[in-house]
């Protein structure tokens, strides 16, 4: 749809240029199917710079994955998202209010009376011990989405640490996805060995792969095992005492505000269950909420299995953020 009431004159000769009307959707879902450790958040960044005109609040799209114990994620999702996402570097500012907390929680706890009648598990569920602090933490990915409508440019710009992907679509074609960091990929197993944190990568004997819209196949991943003896599906994380490091991948694409855009993020839970061959009409339809369910479905679906039927015995958390603008 547009409306014509933007006038050029040319050569004396007003010329009519039609306005282009987006609609602009930004939205999240999730449907915590296991550990309960999703977080995923969209919303709008008002004050990040001097407003100019024609230029649009900045939009952000977060997706947390969280793992092993529940210090960090619950940390994370006691924090003020808008304020983090304000700064230069979101994942150093969170993961500095991340140390904070937890010296802060261990404080606290050290310091209180013990309670008559605490029984053990809720006791230790509360204390902070150097292997909760080792072993907790989140992937954390997102997307900023700067747009001015007197110059028409916009920018997409996505970082990421871990495996929860990223993708974005323009006028109906991806033209980017995320790499995972985990074991597989070359560059970041180097980056930490030269680092010093690594003793090197072992293969697991877990991990499936999804061939069509009824059939899995064995497809085991890879653990990096740290210098402190502890392993990580991921090479890059928040938590886990810095030992990945909290440097973001980063990716800037950029476009125009009357192009129809999709970007979505989403969690492993997702991304695991999908495969882009078969499913990428659905990335491109579905809202946030149907993705979570369509990933819940295939999770609990019966699937063709090395010549049986099986199930899949545990599912994984789902969450996905979506934002998008398309022709009114």
């Amino acid at each position: 749809m547009a409306d014509f009431t933007e006038q050029q004159f040319i050569e004396g000769i007003p010329t009519i240029i039609p306005i282009v009307k987006m609609e602009i959707i930004s939205e999240c879902a999730e449907i915590q199917l296991h550990s309960k450790q999703d977080i995923t958040s969209v919303f709008t960044l008002d004050n990040e710079f001097f407003r100019q005109e024609g230029v649009e609040p900045v939009d952000v799209i977060v997706v947390m994955d969280g793992h092993g114990y529940d210090l960090v994620p619950n940390i994370i999702r006691e924090l003020n998202l808008h304020e983090h996402f304000a700064e230069a570097d979101p994942a150093e500012s969170i993961q500095k209010a991340i140390d904070r907390e937890i010296i802060v929680k261990k404080e606290k706890f050290d310091n209180e009376k013990p309670v008559r009648g605490l029984g053990f598990n809720e006791y230790y569920a509360r204390k902070i011990t150097p292997e909760k602090i080792n072993m907790s933490g989140a992937t954390l990915s997102f997307v900023k989405i700067y747009r001015n409508l007197t110059t028409k440019n916009m920018k997409i710009i996505a970082e990421w640490l871990g495996d929860s992907p990223i993708v974005v679509f323009i006028n109906g074609e991806m033209v980017f996805k995320s790499e995972n960091h985990d074991g597989f990929k070359s560059t970041e197993i180097k980056r930490l060995l030269n680092m010093g944190v690594i003793k090197g990568v072992e293969d697991t004997n877990l991990g499936f792969k999804v061939v069509s819209e009824h059939e899995i196949v064995y497809n085991p991943g890879k653990y990096i095992v740290f210098n402190t003896n502890d392993k990580l599906a991921i090479t890059r994380s928040l938590g886990h005492r810095r030992i990945t490091g909290v440097n973001t991948e980063k990716k800037i694409i950029e476009c125009s505000t009357d192009d129809d855009v999709k970007v979505l993020v989403f969690s492993d839970g997702v991304g695991d269950i999908l495969n882009l061959d078969i499913d990428m009409e659905k990335l491109k339809t579905y809202s946030s909420e149907e993705i979570v369910n369509f990933a819940e479905n295939r999770w609990k679906q019966e699937w063709l299995y090395e010549g049986g039927k099986e199930r899949i015995e545990r599912y994984d958390d789902c969450c996905c953020a979506i934002w998008s603008q398309k022709k009114a």
